[in-house]
């Protein structure tokens, strides 16, 4: 359950000075994702990323990859960027750009885990609104690629209380936000919400990072933080989690998350529930394959 921050805690948070700023490339990617895929210029992908030559050299190395069996490796950003599609590119912008907000030292979860764990359930969600008409599918993968901000901040803000909590949650093979209650006396949905905030960002994503394990305290967009609370336990539940196992039995047709967008999502009664939660299993694996990619990237 969520509760308000403490005052003295809240002003920590809004006091953090690792992470003064969203990183500058990722306001216009933001807005870009937005932009429907026919309305948007490659020319402007490539200005984007081309921006970092550290993002450059990654769409390069992916595009290169077997992932993609390209006949030949592309020797230019722009031909990069036409291999690996404009959401795949996104995909890498956006990871690139958020993993430059927390300096190498200062992680207490393994940061390996916790970006499979947001680019899995950021692909996800994405793939959860193709059978939603009016879900906008880039708003609900960029609230999937957020949706754990806070646990940067639990990272950077509060290093040694999120240390006992990741072992309490280890230990006990519980819910990481359980143990951060537990241990904390708050999650990193609470402190993940007061750097969204100072980020400026839209209130349907503040919902989401505030709401996304306790989604009837949402009072805006209560659609696109169930499709994340969702996508964020299927992730956990197919090895994309935090780096330790997690007993859990999740039922997804019976969450109330469920109940929530088929509240606003009637055409969901037109499908096939059992072969849709098969798909959604189904891509699992091409998405876990797509972060490996990605990831692995990254590091060499």
């Amino acid at each position: 359950m969520s509760a308000p921050l403490d005052l003295d805690i809240r002003k920590r948070v809004q006091g953090i000075e690792v992470m003064p700023a969203i990183p500058s490339v990722l306001l216009p990617l933001l807005r870009l994702v937005r932009t429907p895929a026919e309305e948007v210029n490659m020319d402007d992908i490539v200005s984007l990323v081309s921006y970092d030559n550290t993002i450059a050299a990654q769409c390069l190395r992916v595009a290169a990859s077997p992932l993609f069996a390209s006949a030949e490796p592309p020797k230019t950003v722009s031909r990069a960027v036409m291999v690996l599609g404009l959401k795949r590119v996104e995909s890498i912008l956006l990871t690139c750009c958020m993993g430059r907000a927390l300096p190498v030292r200062k992680w207490v979860i393994d940061p390996v885990a916790f970006w499979r764990h947001s680019l899995g359930c950021a692909l996800v969600c994405r793939k959860f609104c193709e059978k939603l008409e009016s879900m906008d599918g880039e708003k609900a993968y960029t609230a999937g690629l957020l949706h754990d901000i806070g646990l940067l901040v639990n990272c950077v803000v509060f290093p040694d209380e999120f240390t006992a909590a990741l072992n309490l949650a280890k230990e006990e093979q519980i819910p990481l936000d359980v143990a951060e209650r537990t241990s904390m006396g708050f999650t990193h949905c609470e402190s993940g919400q007061v750097l969204a905030a100072q980020w400026n960002l839209s209130a349907e994503l503040i919902q989401v990072i505030a709401h996304h394990h306790a989604v009837y305290q949402a009072t805006q967009a209560q659609s696109l933080v169930a499709i994340v609370h969702l996508c964020d336990l299927l992730c956990r539940m197919r090895n994309l989690g935090y780096g330790y196992y997690e007993r859990m039995k999740v039922d997804m047709v019976g969450d109330p998350a469920w109940d929530i967008i088929m509240k606003e999502h009637h055409e969901l009664e037109l499908v096939d529930l059992a072969q849709f939660t098969f798909e959604l299993d189904g891509a699992m694996g091409e998405i876990a394959d797509l972060v490996s990619t990605i990831l692995s990237t990254a590091a060499a």
